[in-house]
């Protein structure tokens, strides 16, 4: 019986916050952010010399490395910080369901609509690099490996900052000096200290699945890399339901 009610209200949270999410005002930021990536990888093909290793280094430079943990930091850290302050989340608190439940399926929600955001704007850069080149099979191991290793970061990233949304009143400030100084400043500086980031991992991964571009330099054991990204994804969605199981919501 538990079990039932359980998935059913797992399928109620599912709902309700993926209506959430569409009905947020982010949409128009995110489809500048996507012309954005496609006039940037258009002009690099028309300028350029077309090179697949170059369409490689703009999807890390623009879609890998900068969206994957802005757009996870946006939607993941105001997806219940926004719900608690505005009072809408009462309902799901008060309802006869584990509220670690409810977490899982807020959690569930956030990555299907930040991978399938980012999965498409990955594809618009990448048509608007490779259809002005050509679409060969390094073109096509590219857009599979960044598609890969994106929905991997999505997973990831949004354990991270679900749970921050959570925890601090202002999760945004917080995730912004995680984003562009840890993960981007940080993890950029040369030395044993980037491979303590979440993107150097990711891109130990996309280096064993890429057959060219600027990601081929990176060195570490992808296995390992992956086995790392798991512990830290389930370590984060414990903390996140064990936080908003005992969070006092006035």
């Amino acid at each position: 019986m538990n079990i039932m009610m359980n998935i059913t209200g797992l399928r109620s949270i599912l709902r309700y916050s993926s209506k959430r999410l569409l009905l947020n005002r982010r949409w128009t930021l995110v489809v500048l952010l996507t012309l954005l990536v496609a006039f940037v990888m258009g002009y690099a093909a028309y300028e350029g010399e077309g090179l697949a290793a170059d369409g490689s280094a703009m999807l890390d430079l623009l879609v890998l490395s900068f969206l994957l943990p802005v757009i996870s930091m946006i939607y993941g850290a105001s997806l219940i910080r926004n719900d608690i302050d505005d009072r809408s989340i009462t309902p799901v608190i008060t309802a006869p369901l584990d509220r670690r439940v409810s977490y899982l399926g807020y959690y569930v929600t956030l990555v299907l609509a930040a991978a399938v955001i980012l999965l498409l704007v990955n594809l618009v850069g990448w048509s608007s690099y490779f259809l002005q080149t050509a679409i060969d099979g390094d073109a096509v191991n590219i857009l599979l490996s960044y598609s890969a290793v994106l929905v991997l970061g999505v997973a990831v990233y949004s354990s991270l900052f679900l749970a921050l949304g959570v925890v601090l009143k202002q999760p945004i400030y917080v995730g912004l000096i995680y984003a562009f100084v840890w993960e981007g400043f940080v993890g950029s500086v040369p030395g044993a200290i980037s491979h303590y980031t979440l993107m150097h991992q990711l891109k130990v991964i996309a280096s064993s699945l890429l057959n060219e571009g600027s990601l081929m330099g990176v060195t570490g054991d992808a296995s390992g890399a992956f086995l790392a990204l798991a512990v830290v994804t389930v370590a984060l969605l414990v903390l996140g339901a064990v936080a908003f199981r005992e969070k006092e919501v006035p």
